[in-house]
């Protein structure tokens, strides 16, 4: 799927989300939004490093291709947001194979060229400001350590992104309902991106669904067009 597919499928979900009004809708469709944003970023950093090994004009390079990094946690301090993210034999890399750069609210990691191959972990919506001047990265054994200055020292991070954040706040309020009434023209017509989507829509609907939508009751409402999301 093209960055320009992707594209057009996040301003569906941005308009759909417009529209929603109960907030178990709005959390599926928050969540679906934020994987659609993920993958653009990930193909466009794809693009631009196949653009770089193009240049460089070497041939051993042009086979190598971006491995997404998945395997991390995260802890704070006072001062500072530490993420750990799992990568056999990174310690072998160059300082300069491992760079990470970063925004007051993102931080994108690359390792280039470990055992013949590149990876790569972009974070977006970080809970709070992070002073990007005294940020900074450390080479371990199978791992790299990023640690984020918060730009406001002291503050607590319950979660890492503002996307959780506010996943998190809509469940909870979720919570607190005794009853809820999601509107059936938004479930319809997610019911219906679901199914005339190709295999990689479908994995991001399930996925957002799966991550933000457990409670049996809603399932049965999106029952019958989605089906069995565990299958996927």
């Amino acid at each position: 799927m093209s960055v320009e597919e992707l594209k057009t499928i996040e301003a569906e979900f941005a308009a759909l989300l417009e529209q929603a009004k109960s907030a178990r809708v709005k959390g599926v469709l928050t969540q679906a939004k934020a994987e659609v944003e993920r993958e653009i970023v990930n193909l466009e950093i794809k693009a631009r490093l196949a653009a770089e090994r193009q240049a460089g004009g070497s041939t051993q390079q042009a086979k190598r291709y971006l491995h997404d990094l998945t395997d991390y946690g995260w802890d704070q301090s006072p001062k500072f947001v530490k993420l750990f993210i799992t990568l056999n034999g990174v310690q072998n890399c160059t300082e300069d194979a491992v760079t990470v750069n970063y925004t007051p609210s993102s931080l994108q990691l690359y390792v280039r060229d470990l055992n013949g191959k590149d990876f790569g972990i972009t974070v977006n919506n970080l809970l709070h400001p992070i002073d990007v001047e005294k940020s900074y990265r450390k080479i371990k054994t199978d791992m790299v350590a990023i640690y984020l200055k918060k730009a406001q020292e002291g503050e607590n991070w319950d979660v890492l992104t503002a996307i959780q954040k506010r996943l998190k706040q809509k469940q909870d309020s979720e919570m607190s309902k005794s009853s809820d009434n999601p509107e059936s023209g938004l479930i319809n017509m997610m019911k219906k991106m679901y199914n005339d989507g190709d295999s990689k829509t479908k994995q991001m609907i399930a996925k957002a669904w799966t991550e933000s939508q457990e409670k049996a009751k809603f399932g049965k409402e999106l029952g019958g067009g989605l089906g069995d999301l565990g299958d996927l």
